[in-house]
């Protein structure tokens, strides 16, 4: 009985979570010839992927990795959809500035967790805003890098080495 109820909790979180994410509408509406590989190691993690419409008519990506995994992964992850959406209602348009803003979100609502550090948790993500009347792209990356293929050729862009949250070397 009991396993039955933590697989059942877990199956409803799972579809809370996916709730959150990307949906493959507004992705079919702004990208061509894409894919989608997800994998979580766990049914719910920290790891997602989400996308918001910008107040300018561009469109915003994001891939990220919460701290944990498993459940409490899960929860970062919800935290750090809802600190991305509050950065996008706050009408705010560069990638620097969005991810800046959920950083101090994320290290705000953490900050009364009861661990001496005030809360070392957050995501590392890579944030692109798409403009594809001037097929320009803009990105921010906190410790994940952003691979390009283009004609053929890898062209990497090295992350910044400082997560969307707190961190030792503030």
């Amino acid at each position: 009985e009991a396993h039955k109820e933590i697989t059942d909790s877990i199956n409803y979180a799972e579809r809370i979570q996916r709730s959150l994410m990307a949906s493959k509408k507004m992705l079919d509406e702004y990208l061509e010839n894409y894919f989608v590989y997800f994998n979580p190691k766990e049914r719910v993690s920290g790891d997602f992927y989400w996308t918001s419409h910008l107040i300018d008519q561009r469109f915003c990506l994001v891939a990220a990795d919460s701290t944990g995994h498993g459940v409490p992964g899960a929860i970062m992850s919800m935290l750090n959809i809802s600190s991305l959406e509050k950065a996008v209602t706050e009408k705010l348009k560069s990638s620097d500035d969005i991810l800046n803003f959920t950083r101090a979100k994320i290290i705000q609502t953490l900050a009364n967790d009861g661990s001496l550090e005030g809360g070392k948790d957050g995501m590392d993500a890579a944030l692109l805003i798409f403009n594809k009347e001037k097929t320009k792209l803009e990105f921010s990356l906190a410790n994940n890098p952003l691979w390009i293929i283009r004609s053929g050729e890898l062209v990497e862009h090295k992350p910044d080495k400082m997560p969307v949250g707190k961190h030792d070397k503030q």
